[in-house]
């Protein structure tokens, strides 16, 4: 069973085939490649992969002091463990609305209306990963790390090609239980954030 970032990092040099940490604070070479990228394997493969259990919902509070100079006339915060926003939840489904910074602009027509975000989470517990996301971010890690661990090229290409199958295979999984449809809506007001769940 998976319970910590140090047995993904030995999930991933055993497919690299070269010898596992004790810690990840070790003064070696594999925990210091380990550590070198991580972090950006797990953020990437959440935000590319819509992860199920990396999905959750929000209620939004207004943020009174950051209205917009232009264009919008209501700033929300959004969740600090926020990576991206799915869709928004309104009353008005096709409704534009942007991203800028921490915040989530929008254009506001009833006070009081609550705004409802389903967004994906930067999950850091590895408890929480499921063992395909758990495999895939192995797999991938390893591709990362294994030239400079052990200058083989062939296997390296080998992981790079092991590594796509596992995360096609993982994000045809969740995209079976997180079905997307998109809105129609005029072109002028597309945006890669609109989603509606069925």
């Amino acid at each position: 069973m998976i319970t910590s970032v140090l047995d993904i990092c030995n999930m991933a040099l055993d497919y690299c085939n070269v010898k596992n940490i004790t810690s990840m604070d070790e003064d070696t070479k594999q925990s210091r490649k380990c550590l070198m990228w991580y972090d950006n394997v797990r953020k990437s493969l959440l935000l590319n992969m819509n992860a199920s259990f990396s999905i959750k919902r929000a209620v939004l509070a207004e943020v009174v002091n950051h209205t917009p100079v232009y264009g919008y006339n209501k700033a929300y915060a959004l969740p600090s463990d926020c990576l991206q926003v799915l869709n928004l939840d309104s009353p008005t489904h096709d409704r534009y609305y942007q991203i800028e910074g921490n915040y989530l602009h929008v254009e506001q027509n009833h006070e009081g209306e609550l705004i409802k975000i389903r967004y994906i989470a930067d999950i850091k517990d590895v408890t929480k990963f499921d063992a395909e996301f758990c495999d895939c971010l192995a797999l991938k890690l390893a591709e990362k790390i294994c030239l400079p661990l052990t200058e083989d090229e062939q296997k390296t290409n080998m992981l790079k090609q092991f590594a796509q199958q596992k995360y096609v295979e993982t994000s045809t999984k969740y995209g079976r239980d997180n079905k997307i449809v998109v809105i129609n809506t005029p072109k002028y007001r597309q945006s890669k954030y609109y989603s509606e769940i069925v």
